[in-house]
């Protein structure tokens, strides 16, 4: 079968959502939930080469990327599919007669369970150029576990995390942009904070587990990079790629922070100086936001605290 080799420019394929280029594992990684490729084919079989990282977490590893297959303009998946770790290949479309066909592939896990990138494509037929994208309106959502879907699908029973039942599709973001038929991305981490606290001696304690160090995470230091999570993990400790805000200029960005703030505020001792440190970091992230977007989008801010107020 004729082989597509996925390049930093110039695609046979549209990408959506924040993606980078790995020129080290030659891929395009899409990590960020709700993010990934769109394509059209004519054929009867498609299959991609995908490279995937795990993700541990104490009573929870490894998490593996989920990623949702949409056929033909069709609003539920056709299939939903684990993506196992290292370089596989996987099956995305197989018909029983060629046909023209059109694929969407999307990234239903969060970004810090289980990171996935495209190396290659093959089709027992050609790539064809996609349908050019409708004119929308666009939403960008900023968050945590909230806008992430975590646990989405789990029983309330349940208490351990299955990032099989992590579904970005029913979380309010892809609720929010249905009702609206609008496009939209996501740029989301479970846990994640707006910032850190002032006074390392105040930060939340979480529990010593053997050989496991909690990553330090604020959203202030992510938004402004395609995906710094994805990069310090590979071993980069600075000179984070940028995102470029050209590719995607929201009408609205809607910020849903402040719930692992608050509750690192309330198991602290909900200091006033740490309170007004946050309004203080806050405030500066509305300005950081405002200034890569520009004067036109809309900024909506849901504080998003589940159990304390801010």
């Amino acid at each position: 079968m004729p082989e597509y080799r996925v390049l930093p420019q110039g695609n046979p394929i549209l990408f959506f959502g924040r993606t980078l280029y790995d020129a080290r594992q030659q891929a395009m990684f899409f990590n960020w939930s709700a993010s990934g490729f769109r394509l059209a084919f004519e054929g009867a079989r498609l299959e991609a080469e995908m490279v995937a990282f795990a993700e541990t977490f104490p009573g929870e590893g490894p998490n593996l990327p989920y990623i949702a297959v949409f056929a033909d303009g069709a609003p539920q998946p056709a299939q939903t599919l684990r993506v196992e770790e290292g370089v596989s290949r996987v099956t995305l479309f197989a018909g029983d007669q060629p046909g023209a066909h059109t694929l969407r592939v999307v990234k239903r896990s969060e970004n810090s369970k289980g990171r996935l990138g495209l190396r290659a494509l093959w089709t027992d037929g050609r790539l064809t150029a996609p349908p050019a994208p409708e004119a929308r309106l666009k939403l960008e959502f900023v968050g945590d576990s909230i806008t992430c879907g975590f646990g989405n699908d789990m029983a309330a029973e349940e208490t351990v995390f299955d990032v099989a039942k992590e579904n970005v599709f029913t979380a309010y973001p892809a609720v929010t942009a249905g009702l609206l038929n609008a496009d939209y991305q996501c740029v989301c981490i479970s846990g994640i904070p707006l910032c850190w606290a002032s006074d390392p001696e105040y930060r939340l304690r979480l529990p010593a587990f053997d050989g496991f160090t909690p990553p330090v995470r604020a959203m202030e230091h992510h938004y402004a990079c395609a995906d710094r999570n994805h990069e310090e993990a590979m071993g980069l400790t600075e000179g984070f790629t940028p995102w470029d805000f050209a590719r995607f200029r929201p009408d609205a960005v809607i910020l849903n922070l402040g719930t692992n703030d608050a509750f690192r505020l309330r198991v602290s001792g909900c200091s006033p100086e740490e309170e007004a440190h946050f309004i203080r970091r806050y405030e500066a992230f509305l300005r950081q936001v405002r200034r890569l977007n520009g004067p036109a989008p809309v900024i909506a801010c849901t504080l998003g605290s589940m159990d304390y107020y801010l």
